[in-house]
């Protein structure tokens, strides 16, 4: 068997693509259909059940995830199934009651990511050792190990990610402006991390002015990715980033992180305007941008009349003409009069997909950068 040479900057690029490629596949179908199928529900049956595969694809999040990343090594199948449930296991989605075990949405995606970097490298270190055995003897061992320590791992991750989520809260004690600028400016970074921002704004609880603030940092992330990315990243997959998620270029902003200053530079922008024209949200919503309407409906919800047309005007203009508008000067000024970085700078590597084939396990030989 041809050997390959696995260093660790491939490892983690590994990592974030199949993580990022997880994180789509499964919040998509949420995102375009989840809002609408809600609000047609009650006079359409049809969209209620529609409305349950969508929640349902979404909590498989970290077995999606697991399932990418392992697809990315090019593990076989086995391997690549123990990956996922490893996934699972220390996503912390999983919650044990004395009334059996509940589901917690699709848990912390920074321990997913933590507890798939250990158990690929636990994987690639076992390699082909185990022989006719590997059935047996592979899923005990990286659900015991892999698995165990992504679980032991979960309280310390997720303690940060609350911290983070503290810090931002802060920011909602300052007057108006500065908090939209600074909870904007913070959400649309996020937004692009692993980190998930629907789990931040939850667990602080979220809302008012401080939630539409986060919203529109969210729609600042995934307008400046689309923008960024329509010159060297195929049109599908920018249609991606901008209806679904931007978290698709995850790896591509721990690679290029100056790809985020035109991002919060617009996002500064939209957080003012959301203070002055009161746009407000929910919990929930902080963290959608305008994935599904998600924002939009929130925030006219919230507004004095309904969804009359002058609230409209104001919708259409802070959710979509201002975004745009900042999007492409932000990213014309800091790409062509600032020099800061290239338009290849936006590249994803998750067209490359298709060159890749599934069940071919290579040996690895881990080697230092």
């Amino acid at each position: 068997m041809q050997k390959e040479k696995m260093t660790v900057k491939a490892f983690v690029n590994n990592v974030l693509a199949g993580h990022a490629i997880g994180i789509v596949a499964g919040l998509i179908p949420s995102a375009l259909l989840g809002e609408l199928s809600k609000a047609l529900m009650i006079r359409l049956p049809v969209f209620g059940i529609i409305y349950h595969l969508v929640t349902i694809y979404m909590l498989a999040v970290p077995l999606l995830i697991g399932a990418a990343v392992a697809f990315k090594f090019k593990l076989k199948p086995i391997p690549m199934a123990c990956v996922a449930a490893a996934a699972w296991v220390g996503s912390g989605a999983l919650e044990f009651t004395p009334n059996g075990i509940m589901i917690n949405g699709m848990g912390d995606l920074v321990n997913i990511l933590v507890t798939i970097s250990l158990t690929c490298g636990l994987v690639l270190l076992i390699g082909g050792r185990l022989g006719s055995f590997e059935p047996l003897v592979m899923p005990l061992i990286v659900c015991t190990i892999g698995g165990g320590l992504g679980l032991a791992a979960y309280p310390y991750v997720h303690a940060i990610t609350l911290g983070l989520g503290k810090m931002i809260n802060s920011f909602s004690v300052l007057q108006p402006i500065p908090m939209g600028i600074l909870i904007a400016a913070s959400f649309s970074v996020i937004m692009i991390s692993p980190v998930s921002t629907v789990a931040i704004a939850t667990a602080i609880g979220m809302s008012g002015l401080a939630s539409g603030a986060g919203n529109l940092g969210c729609v600042a992330a995934a307008v400046g990715m689309f923008i960024g990315g329509l010159r060297v990243n195929k049109i599908g997959l920018s249609l991606s980033i901008v209806l679904g998620t931007p978290k698709i270029m995850i790896a591509t902003m721990i690679r290029q992180p100056k790809i985020v200053i035109p991002i919060m530079l617009n996002a500064a922008l939209l957080g003012t305007l959301g203070a002055l024209f009161q746009i407000k949200g929910t919990p929930i919503s902080a963290g959608f941008g305008f994935s599904g309407l998600v924002g939009p409906i929130n925030a006219v919800r919230f507004m004095t009349g309904g969804p009359t047309a002058a609230n409209l005007l104001i919708i259409g203009l802070v959710f979509i003409a201002v975004p745009f508008a900042g999007g492409f000067f932000f990213e014309w000024l800091c790409r062509k009069v600032l020099h800061l970085y290239k338009s290849e700078d936006y590249g994803t590597e998750m067209p490359d997909l298709k060159k890749e084939k599934p069940g071919q396990q290579p040996q690895f030989v881990l080697e230092k950068i």
